[in-house]
């Protein structure tokens, strides 16, 4: 996934010169009415033929069609709950969570999410993510992505952007689309290997946090990923 955010970088970077000369110029989402029986209504049925009970099985089936049919499919457990405006991928894919590579946790489309155990503990990518964020976004869109005076509260953000919006953001930058002053930069990070080597994990945090299934403060620390620590090393060029 790293190889690939990489490569995206590159190709949207050569579109965005622009965007990288204005920020060197400092630029700062009843029932139904029964009908009256008529004259000729048929009499009722004797007592003794009352007629079938419904069948059970296909009334408990309803609530299970009515999710499946809503297109999503939402992870199970108190601590995987989502609150009433999760993030635009929770909102149209569903937080079920499938294991990928390096332990990192993936949406029924394939976009990174996260994992939260019934005891609380996170994944690793959304502990790593909280930890990369504090270091590379906290001191603009300050603590818990809870937004500032000049940068917007990236919880609330993610309501109207999917994870590819998201990227091509940090990858890109963009002007002016924040503040209604018209004067906000938001500065393209495609070529700080310190950003894009932990993007996802920036991202799956973030997600967690506009879900509601993470609070404000550290999340519970997981046991370490080898694979994923080695992974993020190697883009790094350790």
């Amino acid at each position: 996934m790293n190889s690939k955010l990489i490569a995206f970088a590159g190709v949207m970077l050569l579109s965005t010169s622009s965007l990288t000369s204005a920020q060197s110029e400092g630029t700062t989402v009843v029932p139904a009415g029964q009908e009256a029986p008529t004259a000729g209504a048929t009499a009722p049925a004797p007592a003794g033929d009352t007629p079938a009970p419904a069948d059970p099985t296909a009334l408990a089936s309803e609530p299970a069609e009515t999710a499946t049919a809503s297109g999503k499919t939402m992870a199970a457990g108190d601590t995987m709950k989502v609150d009433a405006h999760p993030s635009k991928d929770t909102a149209s894919e569903g937080n079920a969570p499938s294991e990928g590579e390096e332990g990192k946790y993936v949406d029924p489309a394939g976009n990174p999410t996260y994992r939260i155990a019934e005891d609380g503990t996170a994944d690793w990518y959304t502990w790593r993510g909280f930890k990369k964020y504090g270091a590379n976004c906290l001191q603009c869109h300050g603590p818990d992505g809870m937004g500032s005076s000049f940068a917007p509260n990236l919880t609330e953000s993610l309501q109207t952007q999917s994870y590819y919006d998201f990227a091509g953001i940090v990858v890109s930058g963009q002007q002016n689309q924040w503040n209604s002053s018209g004067n906000s930069i938001m500065p393209a990070w495609g070529e700080d290997p310190n950003v894009m080597c932990s993007l996802d994990a920036i991202y799956i945090y973030l997600r967690a946090r506009a879900d509601g299934v993470v609070g404000r403060g550290e999340p519970k620390r997981p046991a370490k990923n080898e694979a994923a620590q080695k992974a993020e090393y190697d883009c790094l060029g350790f």
